[in-house]
């Protein structure tokens, strides 16, 4: 005779915004101090496919440490789709959960990011100090700090609809794993099939896109930026399209999935 699983434990939404601050400073602390690294320690040798492996491995750890406790959003772009459209799962989120969220995970970021400051502030000076203009001293922060692309790969639209891309390719993988219909291999190793997903992607398009794909993990770092070094410096990169192509993305992703669903029930 089959036994009834328990009931899920319901978490209080402080205890569930903590887990958002605190799986999204799994990412960038671990992330985003990679390519820091990569930036500021030339002796560690961190090469784009490292980046995005400890990406890839930052992601696990803070979707596995959150997920059963908010549902490990760890990005204001899934949190967008989990309120206007009920997915990547059908739970949802009220407006002031989602404000809520939002405001976590870029308190998340934020700390991260001061944290990676405090251990590569003196190099990241040096190099500020031999750069002339607030261009090349943007680029001194961008990628660890901020994302940063290559202007001569990409064009801001270019940039823009690679971001709306790569974002749109994470959700639909975030809803194939979410989907009960689809009976995805290993639903519990849901994290490990994410992470591997975001590294890829890195490895893909991280080297002229900056491969964002995560409001907050933008714009909390900028933010640094900005206190640092000032707004001039901060915005020396397109900040806006690091939160409206993943935002865009992501309502991209979740209105395929919802098509290709529809193929499937037909």
């Amino acid at each position: 005779m089959a036994t009834e699983e328990p009931p899920k434990k319901e978490y209080s939404l402080l205890a569930q915004c903590v887990a958002e601050a605190f799986g999204t400073f799994c990412i960038v602390a671990g992330g985003c101090g990679a390519v820091a690294a990569s930036k500021y320690a030339p002796a560690s040798q961190i090469t784009n496919p490292a980046v995005a492996a400890c990406f890839g491995g930052s992601v696990v750890m803070g979707a596995c440490s959150t997920r059963e406790i908010s549902g490990a959003h760890l990005n204001p772009a899934i949190t967008a789709t989990s309120y206007a459209l009920n997915m990547p799962d059908d739970s949802g989120v009220s407006s002031s959960k989602a404000a809520a969220f939002v405001f976590s995970q870029v308190v998340g970021a934020t700390a991260a990011a001061v944290l990676n400051f405090g251990m590569f502030k003196n190099a990241i000076r040096s190099q500020e100090a031999a750069a002339k203009t607030a261009a090349e001293r943007g680029a001194v922060w961008a990628g660890a700090f901020g994302v940063g692309h290559d202007a001569a790969a990409l064009s801001h639209r270019g940039l823009f609809l690679t971001e709306v891309g790569t974002t749109a390719t994470l959700l639909f993988l975030i809803n194939s794993i979410n989907d009960d219909d689809l009976a995805f291999p290993g639903k519990d190793a849901g994290p490990l099939f994410v992470g591997g997903t975001v590294a890829l992607l890195i490895v893909a398009t991280g080297t002229i896109s900056g491969c964002g794909m995560n409001p907050a993990r933008d714009f909390g770092p900028r933010l640094i930026t900005a206190l640092a070094s000032g707004p001039k410096v901060a915005t020396a990169q397109p900040a806006w399209i690091y939160s409206a192509g993943p935002l865009a993305g992501a309502f991209v992703g979740c209105s395929a999935f919802k098509a290709f669903k529809g193929l499937l029930d037909a």
